[in-house]
């Protein structure tokens, strides 16, 4: 399994109460997020980001009504926001 991190996000259009990451950036490339989930599902590769000096790894959760998988980060001692506090693209 490779380790990458993400550098960037592209929020995409969310209800209003919630964000929706699109598109993220490992490197000079783009990935939409849905082929982000696929692999960390399949533990093809494991992503993570930077926030306070910390290496937080990203991981993909089902969100209950919809069943639809989003990213975020692993449950811990940092807000979700770490994720949304990138760059965007």
């Amino acid at each position: 399994m490779a380790d990458y991190e993400i550098i960037a996000v592209r929020e995409g259009a969310g209800n209003g109460r919630t964000h929706h990451i699109a598109a993220v950036k490992v490197g000079e490339s783009l990935f939409l997020a849905d082929q982000i989930v696929d692999w960390i599902n399949a533990e093809t590769h494991r992503f993570w980001v930077w926030f306070q000096n910390e290496q937080i790894d990203v991981i993909a959760r089902e969100q209950g009504s919809s069943r639809r998988y989003y990213l975020t980060i692993k449950s811990g001692a940092f807000p979700p926001v770490a994720l949304l506090s990138l760059p965007r693209f």
